[in-house]
């Protein structure tokens, strides 16, 4: 499908950036999270619900914006989506209550929900095979540029104003995917959009979780890499609070872990033809010595810390390219439901990744650690499971 004014590059770039919409919503104000207790006069369980909700009602927006392009077409339902995160966007600037920011944060996740669903449905809609892979793998190396960059931008808008202006700058961004969005061709002819209901699209859904292959995959993948949301919603704590640095200094560390977790899909587009069973493999080992890590030398100090846990997002964003090609590619049909139950599951699954991380842990460090075993041990059950039922074949 060609796109005759944002062109094939152009096309990449723009999902690129929808892509980059949720990070930048929880990264870019997540140096004032400490803060934000004192000024609502609240806990750091409410504050840290802020980006908790926002990633599970962004996984209800998936589903939504997700199966419903398969009725009315992406770029639509797309223009609708990021009306929706801009206009909330806004109203999360001037939340006078932290109950107010959570509802704000509520409904403005529903649009970042289809801005991420819409974006893999593009992929999917425009590329395919290998090339498809690429663009994968391209899209999220470039996409782990803003949770590097988000923290920085943050620290130095909270340098000069107060956090709420940081919902403003991401108003801003958001009207500049607006305009793309504008520009862009139509990738659902109308021939392949189904004729069901709206909700008999939603339930489509449904559809997609009866192919086993889909739905494993799907499980062994969201699990293994979801306590890398843990890490998120609990990383200005951990550096902040608890190892006693200043904002700036935790913005530099947490940019040094997203930076190095862009090797992941870069490493992935240079060796990705290996198998999956290989793959995994090195993958769940690295993971499991990351969790003992923690446990060990992670509490010590910061630069510990940061040695001990950063193996983890580059070994998950290695993988992460991978499986996704890998689910897309077991759905032929309900594309747009498919896209959005792949987006759901790896959503809602970080979610409760973030909320176990998040719990009242006597350590912070501990609470990521516990949640990075466990989870990889899930992980692994539920792939011997499907490959003894022959759901997967590897």
């Amino acid at each position: 499908m060609t796109q005759p004014y944002l062109k094939k590059w152009g096309f990449v770039a723009f999902i690129t950036s929808l892509s980059m919409i949720p990070p930048l919503a929880t990264d870019l104000y997540m140096p004032a999270l400490p803060e934000m207790v004192t000024v609502f006069n609240t806990t750091t369980t409410m504050t840290s619900l802020t980006m908790t909700i926002f990633f599970v009602c962004m996984a209800i927006g998936i589903l939504l914006f997700g199966t419903l392009s398969d009725k009315f077409g992406r770029k639509p339902m797309l223009i609708n989506a990021i009306l929706l995160t801009f206009l909330f966007s806004v109203a999360c600037s001037f939340a006078p209550t932290i109950t107010f920011l959570i509802i704000a944060r509520a409904i403005q996740a529903l649009g970042a929900g289809g801005m991420v669903s819409i974006a893999s449905a593009l992929i999917k809609d425009s590329f395919d095979g290998k090339e498809m892979s690429q663009v994968l793998s391209i899209t999220q190396s470039l996409g782990m540029l803003a949770p590097m960059l988000a923290p920085l931008l943050g620290a130095l808008i909270l340098t000069y104003f107060d956090w709420r202006k940081t919902f403003i700058a991401l108003a801003l961004l958001n009207s500049i995917s607006f305009v793309a969005a504008l520009l862009l061709k139509e990738t659902l002819p109308q021939e392949k959009r189904t004729n069901d209901g709206i909700f008999q699209s939603i339930w489509s859904i449904t559809k997609v979780l009866k192919n086993k292959t889909f739905t494993s995959y799907l499980l062994i993948g969201s699990i293994l890499t979801a306590p890398f949301m843990a890490y998120i919603a609990v990383a200005s704590y951990v550096y902040v609070k608890g190892f006693g640095i200043s904002e700036t200094a935790f913005s530099i560390y947490f940019a040094i872990t997203s930076a190095l977790a862009v090797v992941g899909p870069l490493l992935y587009m240079k060796i990705g033809s290996q198998s999956f069973k290989k793959t995994y493999s090195i993958i769940f080992t690295v993971i499991m010595i990351v969790g003992i890590l923690l446990l060990t030398i992670g509490k010590i100090s910061p630069i510990l810390f940061l040695i001990s846990f950063v193996p983890f997002p580059m070994a998950s964003m290695f993988f992460r390219p991978m499986i996704s090609g890998i689910i897309l590619q077991s759905q032929s049909t309900n594309i747009g439901a498919a896209a959005a139950m792949m987006n759901f599951g790896f959503t809602i699954v970080g979610s409760l990744a973030m909320l176990i991380g998040s719990l009242e842990w006597a350590s912070y460090v501990n609470g990521i650690a516990i949640t990075i075993l466990s989870f990889a041990l899930i992980s692994l059950i539920i792939l011997l499971i499907s490959k003894s039922r022959s759901w997967i074949s590897i």
